[in-house]
């Protein structure tokens, strides 16, 4: 039963089911048209973020939308602001419902930049980790070639000019829709010309890696459009030379990033991985 008991909610639900559908016909049937999107996920994204997690402790997704990463770590509790029946929490990731320094890792994929209020995100991420735990997301970034992906072929707004390290900047969340997005709001809270003044609002936490990744696998899959331009025969093959490559474009056309922020116990280290 839907807990929440309205249409809006269903009619919400029905693009997470419609990906959720995608996803798992990816995985379970080869020559399914969204196999490579599948393993592009499983390999680039939930493997970088099972790489950097506490092994002890409480693990929270945030914005699980589909529940793709439950897949990769069933123990984790998955928790989006829509209810769906996969999901073990309802929850806004702006107002956690969890004690003060409880929970070891806080995932996320494609979650901040959806937010309302993302500095409100991430002080709350701050208030529930516990020290040494750590906050794992994989996000839009802006690049020269990404920027004009970002403007030009995507769905989403990429609006450079907010200020989302501001709170009064922010949305009100009584006008934000829960599928509205910039993916502009990673790049402006963590790129190197406003890191200083979102890390100036977060005394207790400190980046351990800021790597910038992810071109031409995920572009030729097409994401979740119904239509692929990547085989998945030859998935393997391209995901290998955009590894290889990775040092050679990822300044200058990388379409992702991976953050790995750390609660500390002692808030003035900064020394992080800026890859």
């Amino acid at each position: 039963m839907n807990p929440q008991g309205t249409a809006a909610v269903d009619y919400a639900q029905w693009p997470l089911t419609r990906r959720r559908r995608s996803f798992s016909a990816g995985i379970g049937r080869y020559g399914s048209r969204k196999a490579s999107c599948a393993a592009f996920y499983k390999e680039e994204f939930a493997v970088r973020l099972l790489s950097f997690r506490k092994q002890d402790g409480i693990s929270v997704e945030v914005g699980a939308g589909p529940g793709f990463f439950k897949q990769a770590l069933p123990g984790v509790l998955s928790t989006d602001l829509v209810w769906c029946p996969w999901l073990d929490v309802v929850a806004d990731a702006q107002n956690l419902p969890f004690r003060t320094s409880s929970v070891a890792n806080i995932f996320g994929i494609d979650i901040l930049h959806h937010l309302a209020v993302p500095m409100s995100f991430l002080l709350e991420a701050q208030r529930v980790l516990v020290p040494g735990g750590r906050l794992i997301l994989v996000e839009p970034w802006i690049t020269p070639f990404s920027y004009f992906v970002y403007c030009y072929l995507h769905q989403e707004d990429c609006d450079l000019s907010v200020r989302p390290w501001e709170l009064t900047e922010a949305q009100p969340p009584s006008v934000k829709k829960a599928f509205d997005g910039n993916a502009a709001i990673p790049y402006l809270l963590f790129g190197p010309r406003n890191r200083s003044q979102t890390l100036g609002s977060l005394p207790g936490i400190t980046p351990l890696v800021i790597e910038p990744f992810c071109l031409f696998a995920y572009l030729l899959s097409m994401g979740f459009k119904p239509m692929s331009l990547l085989p998945e025969f030859l998935y393997s093959a391209v995901s290998k030379i955009e590894r290889t490559t990775l040092p050679l474009w990822s300044s200058w056309a990388a379409l992702r990033v991976f953050l790995v922020l750390e609660k500390s116990e002692q808030p003035c280290g900064r020394s992080f991985s800026d890859r």
